[in-house]
């Protein structure tokens, strides 16, 4: 039998038999089963996302709603709420943005899948994405203090801009390595930045804000020495023009997390300049870097986004909610390359602008395609929705007005009574010192009585002593010459010795005894004699 005829007999006794789906391998059913190069497409599509300068607000966010033909869209990281303390006294005071989430990153749950997945996307993550930072004090605490050193090597794009550049302090007390103070001296600012940035040293490209080149023009110098694989260098603008009250287009010095009418009153535009890294960098040659961006670059670019764009000639007033804006400047196109007065051409890149009309229909059918399936499955509607908050709010608020107002007059009716009580107290105690002040008054009454009568009783006892005193003297004058013609009629006996003896006193009760004793012997003598004679 020749060889042909046998092949085709054997691939005729061939049976393909499929596997049910629970047949095969668990490890090609999940993601580490895949190939690696769809791996990685699947952690670029996951984790690399447009920088959020450029990122528009959700159909559902706030500021996407109640907009109008002439109203302005602030771009989502401009609303972004910072995820880092930079509080007073290590950095700069910032002012609490909306809790807009639109220009947060969403994908980042995928890194702590497991070790393996983190290990192959953590390049992709950290190499393919441009990281916005505000201000240097951002990239300082988020690099330098939050993230690890060698996640730090594997930055690829970094772009600092702020529309406040001139709140900047020159110095900081707070050192951003070791979190502690300083308190002798304070630390120049840049100093921690440029410390920061060589660790970064597999950078490619760097937006810096212009007090780069104007204070350190050393560190610039050895830019190229640390980071020795940057391709571009540029330097940021990113300017502000607010609607003022009287209609006129004026550029907006102020924070703008500290603007009140960022919502709808102020358009913001960014732009960057290209520095040659070929040339030298010394101190005159920074000079002359920095002079050129802040009086040419930035004076071009501001006129050309006031007259070509705002429709704002010199001396002009335009009023944004007057339609008073270009018809072209709208979300659906925002980026424009420029040719300035030198003959060089910019990009000037605005982050807030009026929606345009395909946006504003887009955003209705969404809002009512939404609506359509909320009411669908039973439950209220957005605006449904808000109408009930709205109402329950009230209810709170009136609730809350109905218990201040009973918190009220029970602290009132509180009041009276505590006054009431302490009026009666009063009365009480009031009474009580004048029965103690009539009890007193009686005592003292009865203490001048009874002085009074002893002092009389004592004036009574002298008189009678003295009345005594004259009596007695009147008795010894009348018994004197009766004692001494009896003496003379009795013998004359001899005298005893004088015994000399201590004089004692004897009470007044008792000599006043012994006196009326005698005058009463001495009137009995009297009639005595008085019979013998008779």
């Amino acid at each position: 039998m020749p060889d042909d005829d046998i092949t085709a007999n054997m691939h005729n006794l061939t049976i393909s038999i499929a596997l049910p789906p629970n047949q095969y391998h668990s490890s090609a059913k999940t993601l580490l089963g895949m190939p690696l190069e769809l791996r990685e497409k699947i952690y670029r599509h996951a984790l690399v996302t447009p920088p959020k300068h450029s990122l528009a607000h959700l159909a559902t966010c706030p500021f996407r709603q109640n907009h109008t033909k002439t109203s302005i869209e602030p771009a989502a990281g401009m609303v972004l709420k910072p995820r880092i303390d930079l509080s007073e006294d290590k950095m700069l005071p910032w002012w609490d943005a909306s809790e807009c989430c639109c220009a947060k990153r969403t994908g980042l749950n995928l890194l702590c899948a497991s070790r393996r997945v983190h290990e192959e996307s953590k390049r992709i993550f950290w190499a393919e994405n441009l990281f916005c930072f505000q201000s240097e004090d951002e990239f300082v605490v988020c690099v330098g203090e939050k993230l690890r050193p060698r996640y730090r090597r594997l930055l690829r794009r970094v772009y600092i801009a702020s529309p406040d550049p001139w709140k900047t302090c020159v110095r900081s007390a707070w050192n951003a390595f070791d979190g502690g103070y300083v308190m002798d001296r304070a630390i120049p600012r840049w100093c921690q930045f440029w410390g920061v940035l060589n660790q970064c040293s597999g950078l490619r490209y760097l937006a810096v804000r212009p007090e780069v080149v104007r204070r350190d023009a050393a560190h610039v110098a050895n830019l190229r020495k640390h980071v020795p694989h940057l391709r571009a260098l540029e330097l940021t603008l990113v300017a502000g023009w607010k609607d003022a009250e009287n209609g006129r287009w004026e550029r907006d010095w102020g924070n703008f997390r500290a603007c009140g009418g960022v919502q709808r009153e102020t358009v913001f535009a960014r732009a960057e300049m290209r520095v040659d890294l070929a040339g030298p960098f010394d101190a005159s040659a920074c000079k002359e870097v920095y002079r050129t961006f802040t009086t040419n670059f930035c004076v071009y670019v501001e006129r050309i986004v006031r007259e070509r764009f705002l429709g704002l000639r010199d001396g002009e007033d335009v009023d944004l909610h007057h339609g008073k804006v270009l018809e072209g400047l709208n979300d659906e196109r925002t980026d424009y390359e420029v040719e300035l007065p030198t003959g060089k051409t910019a990009w000037i890149r605005f982050m807030a602008v009026p929606q345009s009309k395909r946006t504003r229909l887009a955003l209705v059918k969404v809002r009512a395609v939404r609506d359509y399936e909320l009411r669908k499955s039973g439950r209220p509607t957005e605006a449904e929705g808000r109408a009930v908050e709205v109402g329950r709010q009230r209810r709170i608020e009136k609730r809350e007005r109905d218990d201040e107002r009973d918190r009220s007059r029970c602290e009132a009716a509180l009041v009276k009574k505590r006054l009431r009580d302490e009026i009666r107290a009063g009365e009480e105690r009031k009474k009580k010192d004048d029965a103690r002040e009539a009890v007193k008054k009686a005592v003292e009454e009865t203490k001048e009585i009874r002085k009074s009568a002893r002092k009389r009783i004592q004036e009574e006892e002298v008189f009678e002593v003295e009345e005594y005193a004259e009596v007695e003297a009147e008795v010894e004058a009348e018994v004197e010459p009766v004692e001494e013609a009896q003496s003379s009629d009795r013998p004359k006996t001899p005298k005893k010795p004088k015994i000399s003896r201590k004089r004692r006193g004897l009470p007044r009760g008792k000599r006043n005894e012994e006196l009326q004793e005698f005058l009463a012997q001495a009137s009995w003598g009297d009639e005595w004699h008085h019979d013998e004679e008779w």
